[in-house]
């Protein structure tokens, strides 16, 4: 059976202050290379530093670490962008660069944050998965989920053979998820985008589906998870194959490992929210909470398919409902978050 066409896209911003992101990129790098079969990845990558940092911080390492893998042909790199982007405005310009060079072979794409490893037959179990489904979907979904929890993150020079052996020790918390996705606003909690491998034109169709606003919002990735897993018959979630060799006999690869601290739910009130305070919102904190709870909602809330739209009812009960007290200003600030998301509130 021929080989599907599988390419990984990695997006990765560097904050001018953390010289360890860029050996935690090495260590992903380092992982995507011991790949039982390589494939692809594509980067498309941002740093905040002036030219004048150029050569001795953040971005020119991690240029370095780039260029290195780079000529080792683990990676295409695109040129870096100066300033700050989000995750999905980087998986957009990838996204661009696919449409100008795929033609009619139209690849599989799948998902990589710059600070995780791969386990070494994540793409092998990827290809495994994709020639196996049942009923042609357009979406696979690994069932297995690796995080840390609340433990440590791993050291700067730990490789996937690490996280076998602590996973092996029971250091690491492994979740399986349901074979079908649970009903409910958040349905199966262990699944990520980063579990799933999806035909091209899935991943295409979120940005044409959505404004650049849902694309740069810090919940676009809560967006893409809905748009990928929600929806009939659409997913094939698969369990990966037992494996032997630096696996025990019998145990399923873990796929892809989380190393990320805990993080806080909401972030500080940025410019964005000063638009809604009012005499009955005075608190730029509280209004940065409200509205990165509206959006996180509103991005799982509104369908996949069909027009982005909600009922009144839907508005009143399950997005509005969420907040801890429902005021005129509240209700005013969620309609304005539909508005600015593109997403139409519809009689009931």
């Amino acid at each position: 059976m021929v080989r599907p066409r599988l390419i990984g896209l990695l997006a990765a911003h560097f904050a001018s202050s953390d010289l360890s992101r860029v050996e935690r990129l090495r260590r992903l790098l380092h992982s995507v290379e011991e790949q039982t079969w390589r494939v692809p990845l594509l980067v498309s990558w941002s740093a905040e530093e002036a030219e004048a940092d150029k050569a001795y911080g953040v971005a020119g390492k991690a240029q370095a670490v780039l260029d290195e893998f780079q000529e080792r042909g683990v990676i295409h790199a695109m040129p870096r962008l100066r300033g700050r982007r989000s995750q999905f405005q980087h998986y957009a310009r990838l996204r661009e660069s696919l449409r100008r060079h795929v033609g009619d072979d139209a690849p599989w794409v799948f998902f990589s944050d710059d600070d995780d490893l791969w386990h070494p037959k994540r793409a092998e179990e990827y290809g495994a998965a994709i020639q196996e489904r049942p009923n042609q979907e357009p979406v696979v979904h690994s069932r297995i989920h690796l995080t840390p929890g609340l433990g440590p993150r791993l050291p700067l020079t730990a490789r996937a053979a690490d996280v076998t052996r602590m996973e092996a020790d029971g250091l690491l918390r492994v979740a399986i998820s349901a074979e079908q996705e649970k009903p409910g606003l958040f349905g199966t909690a262990t699944g990520e985008y980063f579990d799933a491998a999806a035909e091209f034109h899935v991943f295409d169709d979120f940005f044409e589906r959505h404004n650049d606003r849902v694309i740069a919002n810090q919940f676009a990735d809560i967006r893409f998870r809905t748009h990928l897993l929600r929806g009939p018959g659409r997913v094939h979630r698969f369990l990966p194959r037992s494996a032997s060799g630096n696996n025990r006999e019998g145990h399923l690869p873990w796929m892809y490992f989380y190393d990320r601290p805990t993080m806080p739910y909401s972030t500080p009130p940025g410019e964005e929210d000063l638009q809604y305070v009012s005499t009955e919102l005075p608190d730029p904190k509280r209004i940065a909470g409200m509205r990165q709870t509206l959006d996180c909602v509103l991005f799982q809330l509104t369908p996949t398919k069909g027009p982005l739209e909600i009922t009144e009812q839907e508005f009143a009960q399950s997005l509005v409902g969420t907040l801890n007290e429902v005021t005129s200003a509240s209700v005013a600030m969620a309609l304005d978050r539909c508005r600015k998301h593109g997403v139409k509130v519809v009689k009931s």
